[in-house]
C-alpha cells in the first residue's frame, strides 16, 4: 500500500508586498543620487558670464589702443572762468520747463551797497574796526564809600579822566567832531546795537540806574568805546529818588551823588540827565561840582540851557567841563534827520571840536552809520574826551 506523504502548503508573496519593496528601493536610489549631486556642486568652481556693454560712439573712437584718464572733477579748468556752475540748477520744487520770460532778469552791473540810499565807501570800515580798552577798574583809581567804590585820583597824580578816556592822537589836516549816544543800558537791544555797530570813537553814555551797569561798561570798553554815566538832575519834571535837586540839605545831594558814582567803574566823565533847574542854581551846584572835581573825572554838559551857570562855576572850581553844541535827535529820531543834523554840525568851527549829543534811538544809531558811510574824507570822529582836554 502506497504511503501518502502530506505536504504543508507554502504561502507565496503577494503582489502588494513586492510593489512596496520596489518603491522603497527607488526612493533610496533617488536620495543617494541627489546627495551626490549636491556634494559635487559645492566642490565645482563657479563661472559667471560677463556681458560687455558697448561704449557710446563718442567715446569708442578715443579708446583705440589708448588709455583715457578720468577727468578731475575738482580741477579749476573744468569750469570756465567767470561762469556760474550752479546757474542752470533749478530750485527744489521749481518747474523744470519754466518759460524764459518768467525768469528774473540779471542786473547789468552791480552797484554799491546803500545805507538810507547812500553808497557805502571805504569809510564803512571804521564802523567795525575797534581797539579794546583796558578792563576796569584799574588799581589805585578808586576809594571806598558806604555804597562801594567811587572814582578817586591815583597817588601818583593821575586821574580817572586820563586813565579811562580813550587814547587818541589827532592827525594833520583832519577836522574832528565828537558824537555821544546817551540813555543806554535801559533797552538791552538798542544798547547792544550801539556797542557793536558804532565805531569806538563814538562815546557812549549810560543811565546810572541801568541794571547790570558794570557789565555794559565792560562790553562798551571791550569794543573800544569810552564811557560816561548820567546823573539825574532836577529839571521841570518829576523828581526821582536819587535825583540831585536844588532843595534839601547839601548832604542829601552828596549822598545821592556818591551812590550814583558807585554804580560802576571805568567811566572818565559824567553828564547830566535833565537838570534845567539845577544847572542854573549855583548854591546847589557848588558842592556837587567840588565832589566831581575831587573824584578826578570830567563833566560833559548837554548844552540844553544856553549860558547855564554850571559852565563858569566849573571853570572857577577847576572842574574839566565842556558843553555840547547840538542835539542829534531832539525833534526827529529817524536816520535821515540824524544824518542831516550831523552834516550841519560838521559845518561848525573845528578849532574846539563840535559835539553832538544823541539818545538811545535806533534812528540815531542808523543815522550815525549813514553819515559815516558818506562823510568827507577830511572829517573824522574823535572821542569826546579829546574835545574835553582840548578845550
Amino acid at each position: 500500500m502506497a504511503q501518502h506523504i502530506r505536504r504543508n502548503p507554502r504561502k507565496l508573496p503577494s503582489v502588494r508586498k513586492h510593489g512596496f519593496s520596489a518603491l522603497l528601493l527607488l526612493a533610496i536610489i533617488g536620495f543617494s543620487t541627489i546627495s551626490w549631486l549636491n556634494i559635487s556642486a559645492k566642490n565645482k568652481p563657479i563661472t559667471r558670464t560677463i556681458t560687455e556693454i558697448p561704449l557710446p560712439k563718442s567715446l569708442e573712437a578715443n579708446t583705440n589702443n589708448q588709455t583715457q584718464p578720468l577727468p578731475d572733477l575738482l580741477a579749476p579748468d573744468n569750469i570756465p572762468q567767470n561762469a556760474n556752475p550752479t546757474e542752470q540748477i533749478n530750485m527744489a520744487g521749481e518747474p523744470q520747463n519754466r518759460p524764459a520770460s518768467t525768469l528774473p532778469s540779471k542786473p547789468t552791473k552791480s552797484g554799491p551797497m546803500l545805507i538810507d540810499g547812500r553808497p557805502i565807501n571805504n569809510n564803512q570800515q571804521t564802523i567795525t574796526k575797534y581797539t579794546p580798552l583796558v578792563r576796569a577798574p584799574l588799581d589805585g583809581f578808586s576809594r571806598t564809600t558806604a555804597f562801594g567804590l567811587v572814582p578817586n585820583p591815583h597817588k601818583d597824580g593821575r586821574s580817572a579822566l586820563s586813565a579811562y578816556a580813550k587814547p587818541f592822537s589827532p592827525k594833520d589836516n583832519i577836522k574832528y567832531m565828537s558824537l555821544v549816544v546817551g540813555g543806554l543800558g535801559l533797552n538791552p537791544a538798542i544798547t547792544r546795537q550801539a556797542i557793536n555797530n558804532l565805531p569806538g570813537a563814538v562815546t557812549l553814555s549810560f543811565a546810572a540806574d541801568a541794571p547790570g551797569l558794570q557789565g555794559w561798561v565792560n562790553k562798551a570798553r571791550a569794543h573800544g568805546h569810552e564811557v560816561m554815566i548820567e546823573l539825574p538832575m532836577q529839571g521841570n519834571g518829576n523828581i526821582e529818588t536819587r535825583t540831585l535837586t536844588i532843595a534839601g540839605p547839601e548832604t542829601a545831594n552828596i549822598k545821592n551823588l556818591e551812590y550814583l558814582l558807585s554804580r560802576a567803574q571805568g567811566y572818565f566823565a559824567v553828564t547830566n540827565y535833565d537838570g534845567d533847574l539845577l544847572v542854573n542854581d549855583e548854591a546847589a551846584l557848588l558842592p556837587i561840582i567840588k565832589t566831581i572835581k575831587d573824584a578826578g573825572i570830567g563833566f560833559v554838559y548837554d548844552g540844553a540851557i544856553e549860558n547855564a551857570r554850571i559852565d563858569p562855576l566849573a571853570k572857577r572850581e577847576g572842574l574839566s567841563l565842556i558843553s555840547a553844541h547840538a542835539y542829534l535827535d531832539e525833534k526827529q529820531q529817524d536816520a535821515m534827520s540824524v544824518h542831516r543834523n550831523i552834516q550841519s554840525l560838521a559845518k561848525e568851527s573845528y578849532e574846539n571840536v563840535p559835539i553832538g549829543m544823541g539818545f538811545a534811538y535806533m534812528g540815531t544809531i542808523d543815522g550815525i552809520k549813514s553819515w559815516l558811510s558818506s562823510k568827507p574824507k577830511d572829517t573824522e570822529i574823535a572821542p569826546v574826551s579829546y574835545a574835553l582836554k582840548k578845550r
